[in-house]
């Protein structure tokens, strides 16, 4: 890399935000998602559950296990204080909303 390299250039070899913590958000909204959209599906004897909701969230789950593996990566295998914290309230309330969206209604 040289000194005249355009900053944004120099930007892409040095990302501002590490990619576990991007990964940890795009988790984080997709569970805020969940709060905003909602597809019933009837399950018989007019009861439902929320079809969409569970959707989005095994996705939340597949960013969170990408940024958990990221954060992994980028001290020798183990992940910083910080995103263990935050990963694992991400992991409860993904928890919390899966159990939310598949209960009957």
């Amino acid at each position: 890399m040289s000194v005249h390299e355009p900053p944004a250039l120099r930007l892409l070899h040095n990302p501002p935000v590490p990619s576990s913590l991007l990964q940890l958000l795009i988790a984080l909204v997709l569970v805020g998602l969940t709060f905003l959209v909602a597809y019933p599906l009837n399950v018989g004897s007019g009861r439902s559950v929320d079809a969409l909701d569970a959707f989005l969230l095994v996705f939340a789950l597949v960013n969170l296990r990408l940024g958990w593996a990221a954060a992994n990566g980028m001290n020798g295998g183990r992940a910083p204080a910080w995103f263990v914290v935050l990963g694992l309230l991400t992991a409860a309330l993904i928890t919390w909303a899966m159990i939310r969206a598949l209960t009957p209604r």
